[in-house]
């Protein structure tokens, strides 16, 4: 059997012993540089050796972040699979994206197996997973473009690179959702629908396992209704009803679709496809989402749910005021 200290070098070796002595004995820098006979400033430098070559790990433990009452609550309020959170520093800009990119990439390496499905949203947050994940070659495995986000489409920010970048590291066959968002017409959705480059990647959800998504928030989206060229009646039913946005469709507080034909006239799964996947992981942050994250939570749209602690509890706040 191999020997793993065998590896191990002289400065290893003694990079380990000023270790011990420093982080578990308690001794100071000056302490341990008497014990062991060496200068001060190369007992630090031997410290420094143990934390880059992982011999020291420091974790970060937030109880914010392991609030039991937060979990346990949206777990059985929502019937939840799992409830991760994440902190949002507002003096660290970026930072809950990234965690919950860290977070995501844990959870989908804990639930992918080969052959699956996966079904995504292409976004920002699922380039932070994509980022995150560390590559998992997986055997026949596909990643579908489920949905296209309207708002970033209407506004001229649509990520698009995450999605085959996923499929890249899990050595998976990826398959775009091509075409428009919104077809002109019913009739010229569901044409699309059944023919052409759409009906492999729409065909493909039905045996997708896995979804991961966003939400969101109205805030984002009511500012560009004018680009959706509706009447000045449904843009009202938006401007009056609306919470946000779930997969491209429209939903007011009780996740129901505020425009049927609207909705009859987008392209990508369908709010009813999405409850029937197996597991449903919705990543999200900002307080701003909170009435759209809770409408899909109520509406079984969700599984496991990684959310910023300030956001979990707003949800939890409109869910007790409902």
């Amino acid at each position: 059997m191999e020997d793993p200290a065998g590896a191990l070098t002289h400065k290893d070796l003694l990079a380990l012993d000023v270790a011990h002595l420093y982080h578990e004995a308690g001794l100071t820098q000056a302490e341990v540089a008497e014990r062991v006979h060496l200068s001060r400033p190369t007992v630090s430098k031997l410290l420094t050796h143990a934390l880059q070559r992982g011999f020291v790990r420091i974790e970060v433990w937030d109880p914010r972040e392991h609030d039991g009452n937060v979990i346990a609550t949206l777990t059985e309020r929502f019937d939840l699979t799992e409830v991760r959170l994440v902190t949002a520093p507002p003096h660290l800009p970026g930072y809950a994206r990234t965690a919950l990119g860290a977070q995501g990439a844990d959870l989908l390496s804990t639930i992918v197996r080969d052959g699956d499905v996966i079904a995504v949203q292409g976004s920002p947050l699922l380039a932070d997973v994509v980022r995150c994940l560390n590559p998992t070659p997986l055997r026949s495995a596909r990643v579908v473009q489920m949905a296209r986000s309207l708002t970033d489409c209407l506004s001229g920010r649509e990520e698009t690179t995450s999605a085959p970048l996923l499929a890249n590291a899990l050595s998976a066959r990826s398959l775009p959702l091509p075409g428009p968002l919104v077809a002109d017409s019913v009739p010229e959705a569901n044409r699309l629908r059944l023919t052409g480059p759409m009906r492999e990647p729409l065909a493909a959800l039905g045996g997708a396992r896995i979804a991961l998504f966003t939400a969101t928030p109205a805030s984002r989206l009511l500012p560009l209704l004018d680009r959706l060229l509706l009447t000045e009646e449904e843009s009202e039913t938006l401007r009056e009803h609306a919470v946000g946005e779930i997969c491209g469709r429209i939903v007011d507080a009780d996740g129901c679709v505020c425009l049927p034909d609207l909705n009859n006239r987008t392209l990508g799964v369908s709010l009813t496809e999405l409850r029937h996947i197996e597991q449903k992981v919705l990543l999200t942050c900002g307080r701003d989402s909170a009435s759209v994250v809770r409408a899909a939570l109520s509406n079984g749209y969700v599984d496991r749910l990684i959310v910023d602690v300030a956001t979990a509890r707003e949800v939890l706040a409109l869910d007790r005021a409902a």
